[in-house]
């Protein structure tokens, strides 16, 4: 029956306003001291206790009795710091000043959108701190935003790499080494990551959050051998996940404003060994991967001139339901010339690749699909049975607009043949 179902800056070319932050800082209720004059003078109008700073009044105010125009505010609160580098961060229209234990950290005390604004403080002692944010609103519309990340504790590098390394080629069980890497920039030749590491056999993990004041887009520089995978948010942006001599690549990949994770994964199987990653922002507004979901996307069915099918139409059936009520399903087969073809519809760039899987006839726990893509060849191995009338992703690959591009699910399986069925039915290319 189906089932339903990221002190020191050490990042290669990355400009300082992207720079990792690893996690915020625990939130903190605040003091806020609203004025009916942008000069903070006198007795405040409004008193209010607010769990953070993060206000967009628009052409209002805070309230009744503040003034639309010509108002002020005052925030004051203690947090406990862990010793470590911190990033403050700032939005304002109109101005703002920030004190840290009575010292100017910030001043932006001027009329006008103030866009965003950081600075950086290294922390060395543990403790209790007391920050103070001052504000004023001159005319139009009004606004601030204030927050303190956290990018490095004491004994961490800001903005490193952690690097989970294992000594087997699947990232499986128990890394034998954890360590911080400033960046990812090895070659290793013949040898090892480390001396508690095999020669050949082994992969590595890395991750690191990263802090964007913005929609920002970065050139990616690749290069490896052998395989290498990278994540945004855990969507795969590249993927080449198989045994190759040294391959390089670049990318141009947007994401979205806000704390974004990263994740890259590599593995050696025998031979020389090559990681390596760089990112540098790019102002250009067009790139080949976007952060942003969209499932709106190019479907290829079954029935589509797209689609072919290589071995016996006999053994051949049709389904009732599926995409557009129609499929076609066979029994599975050990023998290795019996495949479905659907060629990719798509222009240069990545595409995230869905397939359908009806409500009946897939049963195989192993349908095997092969992503032809960009001179390289992925294969993905589906549990068709934990789907029921769903699109399922067989994740996101760069294609180059060429006519050998496509994805091939063939019709043997490591299965007992004629003991499942396996369905083909529509696919969908997603731009990403």
């Amino acid at each position: 029956m189906k089932k339903s179902i990221f002190a020191l800056i050490l990042f290669v070319l990355m400009p300082l306003a992207t720079q990792a932050a690893p996690r915020s800082v625990n939130k903190l209720s605040w003091r806020a001291e609203y004025y009916a004059n942008s000069s903070l003078a006198g007795v405040p109008a409004l008193t209010l206790v607010e769990a953070n700073i993060s206000h967009d009044w628009g052409y209002g105010s805070p309230g009744p009795e503040i003034p639309v125009d010509k108002f002020s505010a005052r925030w004051t609160g203690t947090r406990y710091f862990e010793a470590g580098t911190y990033l403050f961060l700032l939005a304002v229209d109109d101005g703002a000043r920030v004190w840290f234990d009575g010292r100017l950290l910030i001043d932006a005390w001027d009329v006008g959108h103030q866009g965003n604004i950081q600075t950086e403080m290294y922390i060395a002692t543990s403790g209790d701190h007391e920050i103070q944010v001052a504000y004023f609103e001159y005319a139009g519309t009004a606004k601030i935003q204030f927050e303190a990340v956290n990018r490095g504790g004491k004994n961490e590098l800001a903005n490193a790499w952690r690097g989970e390394y294992f000594n087997n080629a699947t990232l499986s069980g128990t890394p034998a080494l954890t360590r911080l890497d400033a960046t990812i920039n090895f070659n290793w030749d013949a040898g090892s990551a480390d001396p508690l590491l095999a020669r050949d056999n082994f992969s590595a993990r890395w991750t690191r959050p990263m802090w964007l004041s913005k929609d920002t887009t970065f050139n990616l520089q690749i290069q490896h051998d052998d395989g290498l995978r990278v994540y945004a948010d855990d969507k795969i942006i590249y993927d080449s996940w198989a045994d190759q001599s040294v391959t390089y690549t670049a990318r141009r990949v947007t994401l979205c404003a806000g704390e974004r994770k990263l994740r890259v994964e590599f593995y050696d199987h025998v031979g020389n060994a090559t990681a390596r990653l760089t990112m540098a922002e790019d102002t250009q507004v067009s790139a080949d991967y976007n952060y942003m979901p969209d499932q709106t996307g190019v479907v290829v069915d079954n029935i589509s001139p797209r689609f072919s099918w290589n071995g016996p139409v006999h053994g051949r059936n049709i389904g009732a339901n599926g995409y557009n009520n129609d499929f076609f399903w066979i029994s599975n087969s050990n023998k290795p010339g019996i495949f479905g073809r659907w060629s990719a519809p798509v222009n240069t760039g990545n595409y995230e690749v869905f397939v359908f899987i009806p409500a009946n006839h897939g049963t195989t726990t192993a349908a095997r699909y092969r992503i032809f893509h960009y001179g390289e060849v992925i294969e993905r191995t589906i549990n068709q049975n934990q789907y029921n009338n769903e699109w399922v992703s067989l994740n996101t690959y760069y294609f180059g607009g060429q006519p050998d591009e496509g994805v091939v699910l063939f019709g043997n399986t490591a299965e007992a043949p004629a003991t499942t069925h396996i369905a083909f039915d529509a696919l969908k290319f997603v731009q990403r």
